[in-house]
């Protein structure tokens, strides 16, 4: 949920608002294990909760919580629960982290799933909260090249940073650093989306061990990869989730961006690119000035 769509729940119920301080104070430490993925918008997060929400042993839904980033928990909404279901688990949970544990929980009861894949890209930003009160959780962080992000996220209208490339190139980046600051932990899996798509046998196996689960062949089919709310959304952004998975819109950059644009994403998240192996030889428009110092 955007801050600003927050700040405006905030005001038409300003009663929440200590409710909410006070629910956000870290009190409990989850004992599930509970599966996260998250990224850099248009990073793949959403292909990667489908193919794993394909496992019959993992639950999921349609869109995402957003419940640890700046929203009011008390206008929570999920289909399948009234609001005064919802209002009964929050009274009966000490904080955030118990409020997801009984959220969950019950998802996986109506599901017949045995863990919860919850997907908001923007849980990035905080990984280092989730690390500490989800301890036997997995984390699953989608890499993509930030200049293709871009060319995906400037049609989307979910996306408030695709209306700039500076404003994404700025929000990539801070994303990625995120992730980048938290360094090698063994319950934090990186995926890169062009890996994924190159060869979605080995990656997804590779996953399915890390989270300890068997790999299920369905699981990269797009017949039951795609039997999900969002996949029956008929915007542009949302087609490809019910095709087979494909290299399509690697490098798709290359022919979407002009010489202006990739030197003002260059000049900006340079560094990350270089980082994560997306800047080649002869690629480096704009960003040498910026590699020298740092």
């Amino acid at each position: 949920m955007p801050i600003v769509t927050a700040i405006r729940s905030f005001l038409n119920n300003p009663q929440a608002i200590p409710k909410n301080i006070f629910l956000r104070l870290p009190k409990t430490i989850s004992p599930e294990p509970h599966i996260f993925v998250f990224g850099a918008p248009r990073s793949g997060t959403t292909l990667m909760k489908l193919i794993l929400g394909a496992h019959p042993k993992l639950s999921s839904f349609g869109y995402e919580t957003g419940l640890f980033m700046y929203r009011d928990i008390y206008g929570f909404t999920y289909e399948r629960f009234t609001q005064t279901e919802i209002a009964d688990l929050i009274e009966k949970s000490q904080d955030i982290v118990q409020f997801y544990d009984k959220f969950t929980q019950h998802i996986t009861q109506q599901t017949g799933g045995q863990r919860f894949i919850e997907k908001t890209p923007q849980h990035v930003l905080r990984l280092k909260f989730l690390l500490k009160h989800f301890p036997n959780a997995k984390f699953i962080n989608m890499f993509r090249d930030g200049r293709d992000g871009y060319c995906s996220a400037r049609h989307h209208q979910n996306v408030p940073q695709g209306k700039s490339i500076v404003r994404y190139a700025y929000y990539w980046k801070k994303c990625i650093n995120a992730r980048l600051k938290q360094g090698d932990n063994e319950n934090i899996f990186d995926v890169k989306y062009e890996e994924l798509t190159n060869d979605p046998e080995q990656v997804v196996r590779q996953i399915m061990n890390f989270i300890g689960e068997k790999y299920d062949s369905r699981q990269i089919n797009p017949k039951y990869y795609s039997q999900n709310t969002i996949t029956q959304d008929t915007r542009q952004e949302f087609r490809k989730l019910s095709k087979s998975i494909d290299q399509a819109s690697q490098g798709r950059w290359k022919k979407e961006l002009t010489e202006s644009e990739v030197k003002q994403f260059h000049e900006i998240a340079g560094r990350e690119l270089e980082i994560l192996g997306y800047i080649e030889d002869g690629l480096k428009v704009g960003t040498d000035h910026l590699l020298r110092n740092h």
